[in-house]
């Protein structure tokens, strides 16, 4: 799955040539998407990564952002790797 926005590829990141600003531009998008990645359970950020196709240090500012604003909680108990899982927060209205 390729993230666009209205039919415009998100451009491809390369690391070093994002800045945060363009990386928070896209939340929105990648909201979409990130929520899509979850319908089937719990995730981790680089499992989530590797399915919305972003590098895990840009899917670490959508989660913790969506974790912020209630749409996103970490399950307490850490992976055998060292990472929380995520699962989507059920929302009033959704």
């Amino acid at each position: 799955m390729t993230p666009t926005t209205g039919g415009t590829k998100i451009k491809d990141a390369d690391p070093g040539n994002r800045s945060v600003r363009e990386i928070i531009r896209d939340e929105q998008v990648m909201r979409r998407h990130i929520l899509a990645a979850l319908e089937d359970g719990p995730l981790t950020v680089p499992e989530i990564a590797t399915a919305v196709e972003r590098p895990s240090h840009e899917v670490m500012f959508w989660v913790m952002g969506l974790r912020k604003y209630g749409w996103l909680a970490e399950i307490k108990e850490v992976t055998d790797e060292g990472y929380f899982r995520y699962q989507v927060v059920e929302r009033e209205g959704s």
